[in-house]
């Protein structure tokens, strides 16, 4: 705060002292409403959890009709559809809300498994089994277990009191084509540029 509040003294042009002082309000916010230890602690660790989801809905419609409803929904965020990761965006200049999947916890697994997955993983025979489980032993905030044989990546959404499970193998071959599909445009690009020097 007293770096913010020095900025703020010292800075001359009306859009960045806007700037400072919307920041100085989202500190303040942050501390009065007791949540500083939670921040602080996202700001150490951010990346030894999964990405933040602010609301889950067990269909796409429910959280359509969220998005629409909702006067300013924030924007961009991440949701959680069934065990889904997706990212709702709101324009204010033209009111346009739209939903759409994002790939963003393959990466996290893709990484994960890459240090192998545990030997004796918790084991269940049915998913009900699992979610009863994880109730009473929260993944911290990411685990594995099986499922019938199958692996599952746990995810603890800890403020929306849920996990959501990932099907390992599903999420490794998703992974994959993301990095050749990344692989494949970067060939492009750099072959589009060679062509653009040639000439």
């Amino acid at each position: 705060m007293e770096f913010l509040l020095k900025d703020f003294n010292e800075t001359l042009e009306p859009e960045q002292k806007r700037s400072v002082l919307l920041l100085i309000h989202q500190v303040n916010f942050v501390a009065d409403t007791g949540q500083l230890d939670t921040c602080e602690d996202y700001i150490n660790n951010r990346l030894d959890y999964a990405p933040l989801a602010i609301a889950h809905f067990a269909t796409r419609d429910e959280a359509e009709a969220w998005l629409k409803g909702t006067a300013e929904p924030p924007s961009p965020s991440f949701i959680l559809i069934g065990d889904e990761y997706y990212q709702a965006v709101y324009t204010r200049e033209d009111n346009a809300r739209f939903i759409y999947r994002d790939y963003i916890i393959e990466p996290y697994i893709g990484e994960l498994t890459a240090g192998g997955i545990p030997t004796t993983p918790p084991s269940f025979g049915t998913r009900a089994e699992a979610e009863a489980w994880l109730k009473d032993h929260p993944a911290s905030p990411f685990d594995f277990v099986s499922i019938a044989g199958e692996y599952y990546f746990a995810v603890h959404h800890k403020r929306l009191q849920r996990h959501t499970l990932h099907h390992v193998a599903s999420a490794l071959t998703k992974w994959e084509e993301m990095k050749k599909a990344a692989e494949q445009e970067k060939a492009e690009d750099a072959a589009a540029e060679s062509e653009g020097e040639d000439e």
